[in-house]
This record gives C-alpha cells, structure tokens and sequence, in this order.
C-alpha cells in the first residue's frame, strides 16, 4: 500500500469510529465537542453516512483510486471552512473546530504524499 493509500485508510478508520459513535452513543461525541446532547434520528443517519464514506475511503485505499485520494484530499481541505462559518455564525461551540483541523491535517498529509507519489504532475509532450 502507498503512503497516500496508508492516509486515506487511516482516515477510513477516523470516520468509521466517527459514524459508530455517532449511530450507537452520539451523545458522547457531540457533548465533547460542546454541542447539546439530541433525540433526533437525524444525527444516527449522519453516521451511517460517515460509515458509508468510510467504505468508499477504504476501497480507494485498498484498490489505490488515485481519483478518489485526490478528491478527499481537497475535500477535507475545505470542511475547514465550512467549521469556520458555523461558528461564526454561532450555530456550534468553537470546539468544533478541532474536527476541522483533524480533516485539514489528514487531508495535507494525503495530499503531500500523492504530490510526492508523482501523482500531480502533468505529462509534458
């Protein structure tokens, strides 16, 4: 496995303990990040999702879906931002944002290693 596939699997793993905690004891996790504990379905739904993402990850990972990597790489980029604007916006405590550094960081790391794979460079012909 390449280092950036390593990235994306390690990743998988985040957002498939992610998506357990939030299907199974949600409460856990959104009270560590300052947010009110809920009832609602919506937030179990929310980790199936990232469970789903989380199979896709290890897939891309496994079977190196060069595509794939790239995309999550940028897409954890941005989450960041969209954090950002939530408390600004003061929909979520200002912890949240350490979620968002965990996703800009991996998504560095993802990105460096396919840059430094040769990933990113243009055919020149």
């Amino acid at each position: 496995m390449s280092k950036s596939a390593i990235s994306v699997f390690i990743y998988s793993i985040y957002l498939a303990i992610n998506g357990l905690m939030l299907l199974l004891v949600p409460n856990v996790l959104l009270n560590s990040l300052g947010i009110g504990p809920t009832t609602e379905v919506w937030i179990r739904l929310a980790g199936i999702l990232l469970m789903a993402l989380a199979v896709y990850y290890f897939l891309a990972a496994k079977y190196e879906l060069i595509v794939i990597m790239k995309a999550t790489a940028f897409i954890r980029f941005t989450i960041i931002f969209f954090f950002i604007a939530f408390v600004m916006l003061n929909l979520v405590s200002s912890s949240i944002i350490i979620i968002s550094i965990i996703d800009f960081l991996g998504g560095a790391w993802t990105y460096l290693m396919l840059k430094k794979e040769g990933h990113f460079v243009r055919n020149k012909k």
